[in-house]
């Protein structure tokens, strides 16, 4: 029996049709919102405030908020080029030595000065007795480290700064009637040119170390001039009586030497040692601290004095003291030497022999060892 359409049983369809438009329609929108993250992306801006989208179509940035922080600028760094004239040093005199006494003072090392029981004995041996009249406290040796926790900017960027205070140790000298020096090394400084080598005088493409093994920075360098006169001002905030520059010096090397500065002029070692010598001094003017410096031996006997910066003539005019570092079989040829160029003051109380025993025919001495 043939069959008929109508006979034949059908499911009810009721919901197709709207279900098919809404997948539609889910399927539509997903697209279109994936679309538009892409599309998108190319204006989204993110700045202080949030996320958001800027349509400026290459128009000019609105200005930013107030009082909404901005990142702080990145400079690269570019080589600074500062012309030197050579100043005249031919009528200069800072005096300080006027009123000098003589000085038996004994010199007590920087592993002494940071370590707390070794420096109450040595200050003890000084103010229990007559054989001393003072010490002379190295506060920075080559190494670069100093003694003290120094708030210099250059101290806390490098990390130079030591945790000893020596301010109760001063104050006990001075009660004991007794002077305190303190001694700092200048251009020898191991821990500036490892960590700050723009700073470091240069030979050869690198930092220059000499054949001891001593490193040393640019003499010519602002920011190492600038951190010596930091350390000195806080030297004589601390009451010391005198300041010793130690390392005061321009190494010599036949290779020759690239400077942290462009020199218009030639290198002058005279000039560079000596003016960083003055400013030191200046440094701590009206602080009613003297200022002195210790001579290299052998730039002295070897008349080095013109390629190490230590003119003995204008060292006499820029310090109070002149401390050399000698012995018994060529103490007489320092003293002739030095004293040739002194003009004013006392060899008594101006030239003092640092040795290991108490010379002879000299009132000032400092004792090492």
């Amino acid at each position: 029996m043939p069959y008929r359409p109508k006979d034949i049983y059908r499911g009810r369809r009721k919901f197709r049709v709207p279900l098919n438009i809404f997948l539609f329609v889910a399927v539509f929108l997903l697209a279109g919102t994936i679309a538009a993250f892409y599309i998108l992306q190319q204006y989204i801006v993110y700045d202080a405030t949030g996320v958001h989208l800027e349509f400026s179509g290459g128009q000019e940035e609105p200005a930013p908020e107030e009082n909404v922080p901005t990142p702080e600028p990145t400079f690269a760094p570019v080589p600074v080029e500062i012309i030197w004239e050579d100043p005249d040093f031919t009528s200069i005199d800072l005096g300080g030595w006027q009123d000098l006494k003589t000085v038996q003072a004994r010199f007590i090392p920087m592993q002494t000065v940071v370590n707390g029981q070794n420096l109450a004995t040595a200050i003890g041996e000084i103010t229990g007795g007559d054989f001393y009249s003072g010490a002379v406290l190295e506060m920075k040796d080559r190494s670069g480290q100093l003694a003290w926790p120094s708030a210099s900017a250059t101290a806390v960027a490098y990390g130079t700064g030591g945790a000893t205070d020596v301010t109760a140790v001063i104050a006990a000298l001075h009660e004991a009637g007794k002077t305190a020096a303190a001694q700092i090394s200048c251009f020898a400084d191991r821990l500036l040119t490892e960590r700050n080598w723009t700073v470091a005088l240069q030979s050869g493409g690198a930092p220059y170390t000499d054949a001891a093994g001593v490193c040393w920075v640019d003499p010519y360098n602002r920011s190492v001039r600038t951190y010596l006169e930091e350390l000195a001002a806080e030297l004589a905030a601390m009451g010391f009586d005198e300041i010793i520059l130690a390392d005061l010096y321009h190494p010599i090397s036949e290779a020759g030497f690239t400077y942290s500065v462009t020199l218009r002029t030639p290198a002058d070692p005279v000039v560079a040692v000596c003016q960083a010598g003055k400013r030191i001094v200046q440094a701590v003017d009206g602080t009613g601290v003297t200022v002195s410096a210790r001579l290299d031996g052998d730039s002295l006997r070897g008349g080095l004095g013109s390629q190490t910066g230590q003119d003995i003539d204008i060292f006499w005019r820029l310090f109070a003291r002149l401390y050399c570092p000698s012995a018994p079989d060529v103490l007489a040829t320092d003293m002739e030497l030095a004293l040739d160029k002194m003009a004013d003051g006392s060899a008594d109380t101006r030239f003092v022999p640092v040795m290991g025993l108490i010379p002879d025919n000299c009132k000032s001495y400092v004792i090492a060892g």
